[in-house]
């Protein structure tokens, strides 16, 4: 069957990397035989008139969109165009939305024939079997599998890939990164050209406002490290990578795991730069790990803070404590060069503005390079977004999608208004940034002219 993978048209999110979700998918359809296609829109700057005339070229059977939250009306869009186009092709929806809220994007899209939610590799395959051949394959045995019957909607049980191993690598030849921007996650690098990869999936913590738990589940699996270092290699020698950024959502949760990974880069002389753009959580690191790290290559990592108010802290079930938290950052900055970024979130919903002020604060006293103070989104799926709705304070059906993005408010706490947290948010970004130690560092990492002008838009973005 010819497929086409769709990243939706967004001009919201200011990550455009190489879209490993879909390069996943693509390379295990195509070891079925099938003809894939990847178009990442938002990369490639195209709207909804270039995408249809796409579609209008390839003529696909089957068209698969990734659907962001921030991204619904657009992905949408991209289906209601591809059944406008031919009414006979098949329609799939899959990524953080649909996983976190099934029931609900069924209901709204309603030329969407099939959703996925969690991990999509094992049932993707056979839905385009059953498909092909439905007397081979029961519809209510493809995991993870969202659709309608007898006018209602079913959400099969999901399936999650055991032995991350047992995957092919992303199909890289379709998101050659090569050809993606010098500001992969909207500010900085070191070495081009850069590849993102995972190591692991899941997370078995308990953070109420994290979505990872609906896409990728509590249970941890990772990667051989000689899997890793063979994509590694392959990267290099493919498309001449000189950075990895590390996407896990816990890179560094089994300390043994991570140590084989550094000594394996440097017994193997593998000469790379490398980060980890998509956090660490504090409470895994000690001073053997991080040097183990800074000397395989590692310079730079988000950390996750997310908020100065002990309160706050326990009622987002971080399960860490302000305390060891101050203390490895502390330590990274005291046994390190690595590069750090703090990432915090304001407005959660029992925050006041004194639990606001303390976030602010708390950034300012810790040795960090740089913060990414972002207002809190209910995601659907989520702990705290279930309990929203319970106690009436969102309506699913009036929550407007589309701005659930950085620097958007679409929920404030009881007894803060929009515009207050909007201005508490702009606060604490001046206060953070416009000292001079943090702007000369910034200058030191800026190594090109788009680099620079990501920087000025980013801060253009804040204020405006």
């Amino acid at each position: 069957m010819k497929i086409v993978l769709v990243r939706p048209p967004s001009f919201k999110m200011p990550i455009i990397i190489p879209n490993i979700g879909l390069g996943y998918l693509a390379s295990v359809l195509q070891s079925k035989n099938h003809m894939v296609t990847i178009i990442d829109c938002a990369k490639e700057k195209m709207d909804h008139r270039k995408y249809r005339d796409y579609l209008v070229r390839e003529k696909p059977n089957i068209v698969g969109v990734q659907m962001y939250t921030c991204d619904f009306s657009s992905a949408k869009q991209c289906i209601d165009i591809a059944k406008e186009l031919n009414r006979d092709t098949i329609t799939i929806a899959g990524g953080p939305h649909p996983s976190g809220d099934p029931e609900g994007t069924m209901k709204i899209l309603h030329n969407l024939n099939f959703a996925f939610s969690g991990e999509a590799e094992l049932g993707l395959p056979k839905l385009l079997e059953y498909i092909e051949s439905p007397h081979k394959v029961k519809i209510d045995c493809i995991e993870g599998l969202i659709y309608r019957h007898q006018g209602k909607i079913t959400a099969n049980e999901r399936g999650y890939v055991s032995n991350l191993d047992d995957l092919p690598f992303p199909s890289w030849d379709l998101i050659d990164p090569r050809t993606y921007p010098a500001t992969p996650h909207g500010s900085f690098s070191k070495s081009l050209p850069i590849a993102p990869i995972i190591t692991s999936r899941g997370c078995p913590f308990q953070c109420t406002y994290c979505g990872v738990r609906v896409n990728t589940g509590r249970n941890f699996r990772m990667r051989s490290v000689d899997n890793v270092m063979e994509e590694i290699k392959y990267l290099q020698k493919s498309f001449g990578i000189r950075e990895i950024h590390i996407e896990d959502d816990n890179f560094t949760l089994v300390k043994s795991q991570v140590i084989d990974f550094c000594k394996r880069l440097k017994e193997e002389n593998i000469s790379i730069d490398w980060a980890c753009t998509n956090g660490v959580r504090l409470d895994t690191l000690d001073k053997e790990l991080l040097m183990n790290m800074e000397s395989a290559g590692c310079y730079s990592f988000a950390v996750g803070i997310e908020s100065g108010s002990p309160r706050i802290i326990s009622d987002m079930k971080r399960s860490e404590t302000l305390e060891i938290m101050t203390e490895k950052i502390n330590l990274i900055s005291s046994v390190t060069q690595i590069r750090m970024t703090g990432y915090f979130i304001m407005g959660y919903p029992t925050e006041t503005k004194e639990d606001i002020e303390k976030t602010a604060e708390l950034a300012l006293k810790l040795p960090l390079h740089r913060a990414q103070f972002s207002n809190f989104l209910p995601l659907p799926g989520t702990e705290i977004y279930d309990d929203l709705i319970k106690r009436g304070e969102i309506t699913p059906d009036f929550i407007k999608w589309d701005l659930y993005q950085n620097n958007r408010i679409v929920y404030s706490p009881p007894g803060i208004s929009e515009r207050e947290m909007r201005s508490l948010m702009k606060q604490a970004f001046a206060r953070f940034y416009f000292r001079l130690s943090i702007i000369s560092g910034l200058l030191k990492e800026i190594h090109s002219l788009s680099q620079f002008r990501t920087v000025v838009r980013r801060f253009f973005d804040v204020f405006r």
